[in-house]
């Protein structure tokens, strides 16, 4: 019997956690909704209470930053090359090269992208030096983004999750210990304790993922090389026209391509067809006279 009990507190456990988890905390709201509901003793106390805001949670923010360099096609390698020298040098609790990809397009075309993950503090002073370092080698910034996540109330829900799922876990394993009951319910007793340990270990990951994410934030640079045909200046539209009609004659020249990849076998089947009507239009030679 008691171990049956156990079995209906634990299943009923595991579905209020999954609720409170899909409900995003709604079932912690109950208790102050009840309380709220309760008539006060003093009308002006309860108007005061319900209109003077209440503590704001702490924020767990998780930071990305977004940079856009553009700088000559020769200098796309270096900086790429210098910005991942300052982060290894940092050491790896410091800074992390999470991705990096150069691709090249003719020596006039160069991109690039370098992801990096480091500690704020140390990230804030690297992204004051991208402006110098860009311009030094002739560049120039083209845009900069920064995104936020708060995972305050993430961490929240997946903490107290994890409270409940370990007293659960708790009174499972005392159960196993007893060894009270039959051998189905036994074995159904430690298919529950498998998955709640499961749901915790489900948790805990979860829980130092958002932790991570918090403590370091990321920082991912597109690096696009300026055109050489005046990028900038009183220039720039005479080099936007011819860039243009060399657009304008390449793409013609790849339609007359593959128009003639198309036409040229019904061209060929067209001569083949006129060369036998001809032939068949021939008169026959006539016999010679005797």
């Amino acid at each position: 019997m008691r171990v049956r009990n156990l079995l209906l507190y634990a299943t009923t456990a595991l579905s209020l956690v999954a609720c409170q988890k899909r409900d995003g905390g709604s079932m912690t709201a109950s208790a102050p909704a009840a309380e709220a509901a309760a008539p006060a003793a003093d009308p002006s106390v309860s108007f005061r209470a319900e209109i003077s805001p209440g503590p704001l949670p702490a924020s767990q923010l998780a930071y990305a930053y977004q940079f856009a360099l553009s700088a000559p096609p020769p200098a796309v390698r270096k900086l790429v090359s210098k910005h991942e020298a300052v982060c290894w040098a940092a050491g790896p609790s410091v800074c992390q090269v999470v991705g990096s990809n150069i691709e090249e397009q003719g020596k006039d075309q160069v991109s690039a992208t370098l992801t990096l993950r480091a500690q704020p503090q140390w990230l804030r002073t690297f992204r004051s030096g991208l402006d110098d370092d860009t311009r030094a080698v002739g560049g120039r910034p083209v845009n900069t983004r920064t995104t936020s996540d708060d995972l305050a109330t993430q961490m929240i829900d997946t903490d107290a999750e994890m409270r409940s799922l370990v007293i659960l876990r708790d009174r499972l394993e005392e159960t196993l210990r007893t060894r009270k009951g039959k051998l189905s319910e036994v074995m159904e007793v430690e298919a529950q304790l498998a998955e709640v340990r499961a749901r915790i270990d489900a948790a805990r990951s979860l829980a130092a993922s958002m932790k991570g994410r918090v403590a370091a934030s990321t920082l991912t640079i597109s690096y696009q090389s300026s055109g050489v045909l005046a990028p900038s200046g009183s220039l720039a539209p005479l080099g936007e026209a011819v860039r243009d009609v060399v657009g304008l004659f390449v793409g013609m020249l790849a339609i007359m391509i593959r128009a003639g990849a198309v036409l040229a076998p019904v061209g060929g089947l067209a001569a083949v067809l006129w060369w036998l009507q001809r032939r068949m239009r021939r008169p026959a030679p006539k016999p010679p006279s005797v």
